[in-house]
């Protein structure tokens, strides 16, 4: 009777289980976690008093010396180790992100002790520490100088120069690569970008997977940046969240009659010493992130935030800091502007955050940005949180994330202005003054259209871009290629025991399904730019290119008919053409195929164009998924070494080869094809004896033997008469 009750209970339990909603909550509770209860009291947060700071590890930021750490051709081994009580309270209350004493972090070779560790993220550390997952993969940060501060131990510690590193899960990263490839990008493009890298991270010992390792939002990264001293840092670098970041000219009271911010009456010292805001100025807590911590760092700092605020928003607003009108493309617009902001850092910024399709940002989400403002009033941003880029928030899928507009950084036209209503207003720049005091002027949005094609050099078609620096083409796939096997073997590692890669992911399984396509969406979104950049009449088909294996997307149909663009992502070739299919037509899909010296249609093609030497010659075979309706643009991104050889570009195509004459846009060849079979470059200009074109020198052939005809002809019937004559002499 009581083994039926039982039944009876396991088989309600079951069927409650499989009809309850998987609702994420928000806290993990402290049952789930793994022990017993553990409370903030029995915390173990105290170094020792005669602890003595490795002094031989300090250093300035602006050396840069922790650089070497981030590994960019391998994966950092990261060990921390933490006494057990302290790491099940972090476990315990994840989601409220405490800070614990760590007893020491190992990241190489090198070993610091006494850093403090806690939890970080928003919706993913939300997610991840809720009964929905309950996996103790955890994204970190590790605080160098959390408790080992100047005022008891004569320094603050650091790692060399280094303060923070934060530890990234993957929450929304099947690749484990989207977001370094993103940084990759900000870095060479010359922003101030965080140190990156991948790392194996463990904690006591247990293994935890494959992190994210990035330097923390911090001072150090703009000390590193500006190679200045920390003293010429100002106090001011913030993530502002839910804000447009105008100005709220209701603040106009609190200035004095010598134009400057008296903010005593709203801006004070408690008995502790510590700043309290009141009045109006609690509306701008934005400014200082909400939190309280942060107010005591800034707060000598804002009425130069808030002056620079109003500054820029007069300006957006086509106005002086006066308030009279002014040409937002004039001189002086420039100049005032210039006050404000590093400008050709802000363009180059905004270029590359829109070339990335990143759309958990300042527009949508209003987050996701580091602003720095100097105590000279000049601002500059400081890139943050790239875990969702390449459209994989929106929009979603490959060929409306590759042919997205070159303009837009927001998620549509409309945004709904009010959820429960249902009212709906224009998107307009002019409600985010830190982007359309760019946009408002041609000049500088010609300057955006430039650094966006310069994204594209750098990642796939190489040349030299508008900061001087010089690229080989498919350089962001030889990023992806270089660390692949590193990956995948860090990624089929065994996690430890309540451990595993969560929101859905298994590896090393979908890191090998995803790379190839975070490589294929790169290059399409390369030539996505370059062609609304170049103003050609054509998109880019996304076929062969599965967006929804990186996480947070989908699959999504492709154009199959129209001027389409297809692109391998290994060679950075792409091919337009006319496609007219009907409903059922395949979408086209370029497949790039480089031949070998030893196959015979290498060697006949040599032969044919007369090329002496195999090394000079590359070929390539090129086919499509789908018939065009028309002949073919090739566009084939060359090497240095072969622009400098004045390389020569032929097509073979039937047994025929022929030298094409390609217009030139810096590293890119582009040739008019009637078929697209083979692609060959060879090195040092022209093969020998093939300075034009094969149809010339048949042409040549044809008059050369006509005339040497005529010749022998004429030349036999001289000879006869010659001889007649000759014979009638005699007699």
């Amino acid at each position: 009777m009581r083994k039926k009750w039982l039944k009876k209970v396991f088989v309600l339990a079951m069927a409650a289980a499989l009809i309850t909603p998987a609702v994420p909550s928000p806290v993990m509770t402290a049952e789930a976690a793994i022990g017993d209860v553990v409370t903030e009291k029995d915390l173990k947060n105290k170094p020792p008093k005669d602890y003595k700071v490795n002094m031989d590890m300090q250093r300035e930021a602006a050396e840069g010396e922790y650089g070497k750490f981030f590994l960019k051709d391998d994966i950092q081994t990261v060990k921390l180790e933490v006494d057990e009580t302290n790491l099940q309270y972090l476990f315990d209350y994840a989601a409220d992100k405490p800070s614990v004493l760590a007893k020491s972090v190992t990241i190489g070779e090198e070993t610091v002790q006494y850093v403090g560790l806690k939890t970080k993220g928003n919706y993913t550390l939300a997610h991840t520490a809720s009964r929905y997952f309950t996996s103790q993969r955890y994204s970190l940060t590790v605080n160098f100088g959390k408790y080992i501060k100047k005022d008891q131990y004569g320094v603050k510690q650091n790692f060399y120069g280094c303060n923070k590193i934060s530890f990234n899960n993957f929450f929304f990263d099947k690749s484990m690569m989207r977001e370094y490839m993103s940084w990759t990008l900000l870095s060479e493009m010359g922003l101030p970008t965080p140190e990156f890298g991948l790392a194996k991270l463990y904690i006591n010992g247990d293994y935890h997977g494959v992190y994210f390792m990035v330097e923390a939002l911090d001072e150090a990264i703009l000390e590193r940046y500006k190679q200045v001293a920390d003293n010429q840092i100002s106090n001011y670098l913030m993530k502002p969240e839910k804000t447009d970041m105008q100005y709220d000219f209701a603040l106009d009271k609190l200035i004095n009659k010598d134009g400057v911010y008296d903010l005593s009456s709203v801006l004070k010292m408690d008995k502790k010493g510590q700043y309290k805001v009141s009045g109006k100025l609690k509306d701008s807590a934005y400014l200082w992130e909400d939190d309280e911590e942060s107010l005591q760092d800034v707060a000598e700092m804002m009425p130069t935030v808030l002056t620079w605020q109003k500054k820029m928003t007069l300006l957006s607003s086509g106005k002086d800091f006066s308030g009279n009108e002014i040409d937002v493309n004039s001189k002086e617009y420039l100049e005032l502007l210039e006050q404000l902001m590093d400008v050709d850092e802000a363009v180059r910024y905004f270029a590359t955050h829109s070339f990335l399709v990143q759309l958990d940002d300042m527009f949508n989400d209003r987050q996701n940005f580091g602003l720095y403002i100097g105590e000279d009033g000049r601002s500059l941003f400081v890139p943050w949180d790239y875990d969702l880029s390449f459209g994989c928030y929106h929009p979603s899928t490959a060929e409306l994330t590759a042919n997205f507009p070159l303009e837009q950084m927001h998620k549509s036209e409309w945004l709904r202005k009010e959820e429960l209503r249902g009212d709906y207003e224009e998107f307009t720049y002019a409600d985010y003054p830190l982007f359309h005091v760019i946009y408002q002027n041609k000049e500088l949005m010609n300057k955006y259209y430039s650094y966006m094609k310069d994204c594209a050099k750098v990642m796939i078609f190489g040349g030299t871009t508008s900061l001087g620096k010089t690229y080989e083409p498919n350089y962001a796939y030889g990023v992806i290629k270089g660390i692949y096997d590193e990956l995948k073997e860090a990624a089929s590692e065994p996690l430890a025991e309540d451990v595993y890669y969560v929101n859905h992911t298994v590896q090393p399984n979908d890191m090998i399904r995803a790379n190839p396509n975070l490589s294929k969406i790169i290059a399409m979104r390369a030539v996505g730019v370059y062609a609304q950049v170049m103003k050609m009449d054509s998109i880019v088909c996304g076929e062969g290119c599965d967006l929804s294996t990186l996480g947070n997307a989908v699959w999504g149909e492709n154009s199959n008919r129209g001027k389409l663009m297809i692109v391998d992502d290994a060679t950075g070739i792409f091919v337009t053409a006319e496609y007219g299919g009907g409903l059922k037509a395949k979408a086209p899909k370029l497949t790039v195929k480089k031949i070998g010296e030893d196959e015979r249609t290498f060697r006949s093609i040599k032969k044919k164009i007369g090329c002496e030497n195999a090394a000079d010659m590359t070929v390539y075979c090129l086919s499509s998924s789908a018939k065009a309706t028309s002949g073919y643009t090739v566009n084939v991104p060359m090497g240095t070494e072969a622009i400098k050889g004045n390389a020569a570009l032929y097509s073979y195509s039937g047994g025929k080869a022929m030298k094409l004459d390609p217009k030139v846009d810096d590293s890119i060849y582009t040739a008019e094809l009637e078929h697209m079979d083979y692609i060959v470059i060879v090195k040092g200009g022209a093969a020998k004896g093939n300075g034009v074109p094969l149809a010339v020198w048949i042409v040549f052939g044809v008059v050369a033997v006509v005339v040497i005809g005529i010749i022998v002809i004429f030349g036999g019937k001289k000879k006869k008469i010659k001889k007649r004559e000759q014979l009638k002499n005699k007699v």
